[in-house]
Protein backbone atom coordinates (compact mmCIF):
# COMPACT_ATOMS: atom_id res chain seq x y z
CA UNK A 1 0.00 0.00 0.00
CA UNK A 2 1.70 3.28 -0.73
CA UNK A 3 1.91 5.80 1.95
CA UNK A 4 4.47 8.79 3.17
CA UNK A 5 6.29 7.55 5.87
CA UNK A 6 7.50 10.39 8.23
CA UNK A 7 11.33 11.18 8.12
CA UNK A 8 13.55 11.20 11.34
CA UNK A 9 14.08 15.14 10.16
CA UNK A 10 11.81 16.75 8.18
CA UNK A 11 12.85 19.27 5.42
CA UNK A 12 11.13 21.44 2.30
CA UNK A 13 7.01 21.52 2.38
CA UNK A 14 6.93 19.29 5.15
CA UNK A 15 9.53 20.88 7.25
CA UNK A 16 7.36 24.37 6.87
CA UNK A 17 4.50 22.46 7.77
CA UNK A 18 5.44 20.92 10.97
CA UNK A 19 7.14 24.53 12.25
CA UNK A 20 3.62 25.63 12.32
CA UNK A 21 2.29 22.86 15.25
CA UNK A 22 1.51 24.36 18.27
CA UNK A 23 -1.38 21.79 19.16
CA UNK A 24 -1.37 18.15 18.77
CA UNK A 25 -4.58 16.31 19.19
CA UNK A 26 -3.90 12.92 19.78
CA UNK A 27 -5.34 9.22 20.66
CA UNK A 28 -4.44 7.19 23.87
CA UNK A 29 -4.78 3.84 23.52
CA UNK A 30 -3.09 1.84 20.63
CA UNK A 31 -1.37 5.60 20.13
CA UNK A 32 -0.05 7.50 22.74
CA UNK A 33 0.46 5.02 25.23
CA UNK A 34 2.17 1.40 25.47
CA UNK A 35 0.01 -1.21 25.84
CA UNK A 36 -1.85 -1.58 29.33
CA UNK A 37 -2.31 2.37 29.16
CA UNK A 38 1.20 2.76 30.43
CA UNK A 39 3.40 5.98 30.22
CA UNK A 40 6.63 4.09 31.04
CA UNK A 41 7.37 1.77 28.37
CA UNK A 42 7.67 1.16 24.87
CA UNK A 43 5.46 -0.81 22.44
CA UNK A 44 6.56 -3.98 23.49
CA UNK A 45 6.15 -3.35 26.98
CA UNK A 46 9.55 -2.89 27.78
CA UNK A 47 10.71 -0.01 30.58
CA UNK A 48 10.89 3.26 29.11
CA UNK A 49 11.02 6.61 29.54
CA UNK A 50 11.26 7.86 25.96
CA UNK A 51 7.60 8.87 26.01
CA UNK A 52 7.90 11.12 29.30
CA UNK A 53 11.21 13.30 27.58
CA UNK A 54 9.18 13.59 24.52
CA UNK A 55 6.51 14.87 25.97
CA UNK A 56 8.44 17.12 28.17
CA UNK A 57 10.33 18.34 25.06
CA UNK A 58 7.12 19.32 23.75
CA UNK A 59 5.75 21.58 26.50
CA UNK A 60 9.13 23.26 26.69
CA UNK A 61 8.76 24.12 22.70
CA UNK A 62 5.85 25.51 23.43
CA UNK A 63 3.63 22.37 22.08
CA UNK A 64 0.47 21.66 24.09
CA UNK A 65 -1.12 18.18 23.84
CA UNK A 66 -4.54 17.57 23.85
CA UNK A 67 -5.78 13.98 24.52
CA UNK A 68 -8.52 13.43 21.86
CA UNK A 69 -10.19 9.93 23.09
CA UNK A 70 -13.50 7.98 24.07
CA UNK A 71 -12.52 7.34 27.03
CA UNK A 72 -14.38 9.19 30.06
CA UNK A 73 -14.01 12.24 32.09
CA UNK A 74 -13.00 10.88 35.00
CA UNK A 75 -10.13 9.29 33.05
CA UNK A 76 -9.03 11.60 31.35
CA UNK A 77 -9.21 13.50 34.07
CA UNK A 78 -6.45 11.42 35.59
CA UNK A 79 -4.48 10.93 32.55
CA UNK A 80 -4.28 15.07 32.28
CA UNK A 81 -3.47 15.45 35.68
CA UNK A 82 -0.54 12.85 35.76
CA UNK A 83 0.84 13.71 32.70
CA UNK A 84 0.60 17.71 33.32
CA UNK A 85 -2.08 18.59 30.58
CA UNK A 86 -4.82 21.22 30.85
CA UNK A 87 -7.36 20.20 28.24
CA UNK A 88 -8.91 17.13 26.85
CA UNK A 89 -11.73 15.95 24.52
CA UNK A 90 -13.61 13.22 26.03
CA UNK A 91 -16.38 10.67 24.94
CA UNK A 92 -16.09 11.17 20.92
CA UNK A 93 -15.87 14.43 21.14
CA UNK A 94 -18.59 15.19 23.17
CA UNK A 95 -16.94 16.09 26.12
CA UNK A 96 -14.87 19.55 26.03
CA UNK A 97 -12.62 20.35 28.75
CA UNK A 98 -11.18 24.03 27.22
CA UNK A 99 -9.44 24.63 30.32
CA UNK A 100 -9.17 22.34 33.32
CA UNK A 101 -7.32 24.87 35.84
CA UNK A 102 -10.76 26.99 35.03
CA UNK A 103 -12.79 24.20 34.72
CA UNK A 104 -14.02 25.65 31.74
CA UNK A 105 -15.80 22.78 29.67
CA UNK A 106 -19.08 21.65 27.75
CA UNK A 107 -20.88 19.22 25.93
CA UNK A 108 -21.06 19.22 22.33
CA UNK A 109 -24.03 16.93 20.61
CA UNK A 110 -23.04 17.94 16.91
CA UNK A 111 -26.41 17.11 15.43
CA UNK A 112 -28.37 15.63 18.07
CA UNK A 113 -30.12 18.31 19.98
CA UNK A 114 -29.76 19.36 23.50
CA UNK A 115 -30.80 21.88 26.37
CA UNK A 116 -28.58 21.47 29.64
CA UNK A 117 -31.76 23.16 30.77
CA UNK A 118 -33.20 19.58 30.70
CA UNK A 119 -31.25 18.67 33.48
CA UNK A 120 -30.32 15.23 31.87
CA UNK A 121 -26.82 14.89 30.40
CA UNK A 122 -27.11 13.70 26.92
CA UNK A 123 -25.72 9.98 27.83
CA UNK A 124 -29.21 9.97 30.02
CA UNK A 125 -31.20 10.91 26.60
CA UNK A 126 -29.79 8.81 25.01
CA UNK A 127 -30.97 6.40 27.69
CA UNK A 128 -34.40 7.21 27.63
CA UNK A 129 -34.81 6.48 23.76
CA UNK A 130 -34.92 2.87 24.84
CA UNK A 131 -32.70 1.51 22.57
CA UNK A 132 -29.99 0.60 24.84
CA UNK A 133 -32.30 -2.52 25.85
CA UNK A 134 -32.27 -4.00 22.42
CA UNK A 135 -28.60 -3.84 22.22
CA UNK A 136 -27.72 -5.19 25.45
CA UNK A 137 -29.83 -8.24 24.77
CA UNK A 138 -29.04 -8.59 20.51
CA UNK A 139 -25.78 -10.69 20.90
CA UNK A 140 -25.37 -12.05 23.91
CA UNK A 141 -21.52 -13.42 24.80
CA UNK A 142 -20.47 -10.83 21.88
CA UNK A 143 -21.40 -7.53 23.03
CA UNK A 144 -21.44 -5.53 26.78
CA UNK A 145 -21.45 -2.46 28.31
CA UNK A 146 -17.33 -0.78 28.36
CA UNK A 147 -16.55 -1.13 32.01
CA UNK A 148 -14.47 2.13 32.06
CA UNK A 149 -11.60 0.56 33.71
CA UNK A 150 -14.22 -0.85 36.20
CA UNK A 151 -15.59 2.68 36.66
CA UNK A 152 -18.86 1.49 35.18
CA UNK A 153 -20.58 2.85 32.24
CA UNK A 154 -23.40 5.01 33.64
CA UNK A 155 -20.21 7.32 34.50
CA UNK A 156 -20.58 8.29 30.83
CA UNK A 157 -22.00 11.63 30.36
CA UNK A 158 -22.81 12.04 26.18
CA UNK A 159 -21.90 8.60 25.02
CA UNK A 160 -22.36 4.79 25.28
CA UNK A 161 -19.30 2.92 25.69
CA UNK A 162 -19.47 -1.02 24.53
CA UNK A 163 -17.37 -3.66 23.37
CA UNK A 164 -17.21 -6.90 21.94
CA UNK A 165 -17.42 -8.07 18.27
CA UNK A 166 -20.42 -7.18 16.16
CA UNK A 167 -21.37 -6.88 12.47
CA UNK A 168 -21.61 -2.62 11.99
CA UNK A 169 -24.35 -2.69 9.25
CA UNK A 170 -26.63 -4.92 12.03
CA UNK A 171 -26.02 -1.65 14.71
CA UNK A 172 -26.57 0.83 12.60
CA UNK A 173 -30.00 -0.67 11.31
CA UNK A 174 -31.17 -1.36 14.72
CA UNK A 175 -30.55 2.47 15.01
CA UNK A 176 -31.78 3.71 12.08
CA UNK A 177 -35.16 1.62 12.90
CA UNK A 178 -35.19 3.42 16.27
CA UNK A 179 -35.37 7.05 14.28
CA UNK A 180 -33.41 8.07 16.81
CA UNK A 181 -30.79 10.91 16.52
CA UNK A 182 -27.61 8.90 16.96
CA UNK A 183 -24.58 6.98 15.26
CA UNK A 184 -23.02 3.78 15.92
CA UNK A 185 -19.04 4.49 16.21
CA UNK A 186 -16.01 1.97 15.78
CA UNK A 187 -13.42 3.54 18.37
CA UNK A 188 -10.56 0.83 17.63
CA UNK A 189 -9.32 -3.45 18.54
CA UNK A 190 -9.07 -3.80 22.08
CA UNK A 191 -5.71 -4.12 23.46
CA UNK A 192 -6.93 -6.44 26.27
CA UNK A 193 -10.49 -6.85 27.77
CA UNK A 194 -10.72 -5.60 31.57
CA UNK A 195 -12.25 -7.90 34.20
CA UNK A 196 -15.38 -8.12 35.10
CA UNK A 197 -16.51 -9.23 31.63
CA UNK A 198 -19.63 -11.33 30.31
CA UNK A 199 -18.36 -11.55 26.35
CA UNK A 200 -17.06 -15.05 25.11
CA UNK A 201 -15.47 -14.20 21.99
CA UNK A 202 -14.57 -16.21 19.24
CA UNK A 203 -10.63 -17.62 19.44
CA UNK A 204 -8.67 -15.28 17.52
CA UNK A 205 -11.22 -12.53 17.80
CA UNK A 206 -10.03 -9.53 19.73
CA UNK A 207 -12.91 -7.48 20.16
CA UNK A 208 -13.50 -4.02 19.00
CA UNK A 209 -14.44 -0.62 21.62
CA UNK A 210 -17.60 0.89 19.93
CA UNK A 211 -19.58 4.35 20.80
CA UNK A 212 -23.24 4.87 20.57
CA UNK A 213 -23.23 8.59 20.42
CA UNK A 214 -25.32 11.74 19.22
CA UNK A 215 -25.67 12.10 15.50
CA UNK A 216 -22.65 13.45 13.60
CA UNK A 217 -20.33 13.07 16.48
CA UNK A 218 -16.97 12.61 15.73
CA UNK A 219 -13.72 13.37 17.01
CA UNK A 220 -12.70 15.68 14.26
CA UNK A 221 -15.86 17.89 14.94
CA UNK A 222 -15.14 17.54 18.89
CA UNK A 223 -11.98 19.25 17.76
CA UNK A 224 -13.67 21.54 15.26
CA UNK A 225 -15.55 23.07 18.28
CA UNK A 226 -12.66 23.16 20.84
CA UNK A 227 -10.54 24.70 18.34
CA UNK A 228 -13.42 27.48 17.98
CA UNK A 229 -13.95 28.03 21.50
CA UNK A 230 -9.86 28.33 22.05
CA UNK A 231 -9.64 30.36 18.85
CA UNK A 232 -7.53 28.14 17.65
CA UNK A 233 -5.99 28.36 14.00
CA UNK A 234 -6.08 25.39 11.70
CA UNK A 235 -2.99 25.87 10.42
CA UNK A 236 -1.14 25.14 13.88
CA UNK A 237 -2.89 21.96 14.57
CA UNK A 238 -1.87 17.96 14.26
CA UNK A 239 -3.79 15.29 14.82
CA UNK A 240 -2.69 11.69 15.49
CA UNK A 241 -4.06 8.25 16.21
CA UNK A 242 -4.76 4.43 14.88
CA UNK A 243 -8.55 3.60 14.47
CA UNK A 244 -11.16 4.48 12.07
CA UNK A 245 -12.60 7.17 14.69
CA UNK A 246 -9.18 9.14 14.47
CA UNK A 247 -8.83 9.25 10.96
CA UNK A 248 -11.83 11.81 10.89
CA UNK A 249 -9.71 14.19 12.95
CA UNK A 250 -7.66 14.25 9.47
CA UNK A 251 -10.59 16.11 8.19
CA UNK A 252 -10.55 18.97 11.01
CA UNK A 253 -6.68 19.37 11.66
CA UNK A 254 -3.61 20.91 9.17
CA UNK A 255 -1.57 17.54 9.33
CA UNK A 256 -2.46 14.03 10.81
CA UNK A 257 -0.28 11.14 11.46
CA UNK A 258 -0.92 7.34 11.47
CA UNK A 259 0.96 5.17 13.96
CA UNK A 260 2.10 2.26 12.01
CA UNK A 261 0.13 -0.11 13.98
CA UNK A 262 -3.11 1.53 12.37
CA UNK A 263 -1.71 0.27 8.67
CA UNK A 264 -4.06 -3.17 10.02
CA UNK A 265 -7.14 -1.05 9.93
CA UNK A 266 -9.03 -2.46 6.77
CA UNK A 267 -9.79 1.50 5.85
CA UNK A 268 -6.79 2.68 6.22
CA UNK A 269 -5.63 2.09 2.61
CA UNK A 270 -8.52 3.92 1.25
CA UNK A 271 -7.88 6.73 3.97
CA UNK A 272 -4.53 7.34 3.08
CA UNK A 273 -5.33 7.45 -0.08
CA UNK A 274 -8.04 10.19 0.04
CA UNK A 275 -5.72 12.28 2.41
CA UNK A 276 -2.51 14.23 1.34
CA UNK A 277 -2.19 15.39 4.92
CA UNK A 278 -1.79 12.13 6.33
CA UNK A 279 1.56 10.53 7.07
CA UNK A 280 2.89 7.01 8.97
CA UNK A 281 4.97 6.91 11.48
CA UNK A 282 8.26 4.94 11.86
CA UNK A 283 7.22 2.83 14.68
CA UNK A 284 3.99 1.08 16.00
CA UNK A 285 1.99 2.94 19.19
CA UNK A 286 3.88 4.84 21.47
CA UNK A 287 7.18 4.52 19.44
CA UNK A 288 5.51 5.86 16.75
CA UNK A 289 4.07 8.54 18.75
CA UNK A 290 7.40 9.03 19.94
CA UNK A 291 9.66 8.90 16.28
CA UNK A 292 6.48 11.24 15.09
CA UNK A 293 7.12 13.73 18.10
CA UNK A 294 10.68 14.12 17.77
CA UNK A 295 10.03 14.63 13.98
CA UNK A 296 7.54 17.79 14.66
CA UNK A 297 10.18 18.56 17.46
CA UNK A 298 13.00 18.67 14.87
CA UNK A 299 11.08 20.81 12.09
CA UNK A 300 11.46 23.23 15.20
CA UNK A 301 14.67 23.86 14.87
Amino acid sequence: MPHTVLPSVPTGELRDRLRRVRYVFTDLDGTMLAPGSCALADAKGNPSIEFVSTLLALKQAGIEVIPCSGRNRSMLHEDIRLLGLNSFIGEMGGLLMIDNSESRWEYYTADMPYNPAWGYSPHECIEATGILDEFSTRWPGLLEYHNDMSTGYKHREVTVGLRGEVPDEEARAIIEASGAELDWGDNGFLNYISAPTTLKLPEGVKGRAFNIMPRGLNKGRGIERFCHLRGIDLSETLAIGDATSDFLMADYCDTFFLVENGLKNPTAEAFLASHDNAFVTQGRIVDGWVSSMRCVLAAQQ
